[in-house]
């Protein structure tokens, strides 16, 4: 009896992370859906707090950039990058976290990676103190010992999952960071809508990583 229950908790371990959205109540698509969805995160903000302060810009350089760098690289590389993370951060696989760092360092030019790594450096600094890390803390000291590089998308995706955050969260709260931070000195207010949005960004790499979309929109 206990082997079969083993068994149970290993399949269910094993089971597609989703997350749960509530039905739009009008003829809102699942986009709107997403983009009220990620409006009531503010409170993540704070976790990413450190690299706002310390770092000047991470991958998207100027904002006229944003919708050409949602097409190449926060879509081939650091949407892939996310996944790959915080799936090995969920499996406490220290390994799986050091080769997508490896491949988001063969990927990224030397002045984005480098932007990328001091970024990286920053959040495992200001998330030393915090108790029962898991994967998180391997991943420092296999940082400190110059064995993984700290890309902040790596480093993001396990913080992200140490706090119990989905995917989907992790996704669009980067994708945020690297907006604020690249907007920061102009008026204008982060995309909450189409197809270069938040949202829509999203959506599109969660659909491009899986090759089937991981959102479901249910009656609440």
């Amino acid at each position: 009896m206990a082997a079969a229950r083993v068994a149970v908790a290993m399949k269910l371990h094993l089971l597609p992370t989703i997350t749960l959205l509530p039905a739009p109540h009008d003829t809102a698509d699942d986009q709107q859906v997403i983009e009220d969805w990620s409006r009531g995160l503010d409170w993540v903000k704070w976790l990413l707090g450190s690299v706002r302060a310390r770092v000047e810009v991470l991958l998207v350089e100027d904002v006229g950039e944003w919708n050409a760098a949602a097409e190449s690289v926060l879509r081939e590389a650091i949407g892939p990058a996310l996944k790959s993370a915080w799936q090995s951060a969920h499996a406490n696989d220290l390994a799986g976290l050091i080769a997508a760092s490896s491949r988001l360092s063969s990927q990224l030019s030397p002045a984005a990676c480098q932007r990328s790594l001091q970024a990286g450096a920053v959040l495992l600094k200001s998330t030393k103190h915090a108790r029962y890390q898991g994967v998180l803390g391997r991943l420092r000291e296999a940082v400190e010992q110059g064995k993984c590089d700290s890309h902040i998308a790596i480093v993001w995706a396990a913080v992200g999952h140490f706090f119990q955050l989905s995917l989907t969260n992790v996704i669009a709260e980067y994708l945020r960071l690297e907006w604020d931070m690249v907007a920061r000195d102009t008026h204008l207010q982060v995309p909450y809508a189409g197809k270069f949005s938040i949202a829509g960004i999203t959506g599109r790499i969660i659909n491009d990583a899986s090759g089937e979309s991981a959102l479901r929109v249910v009656d609440a």
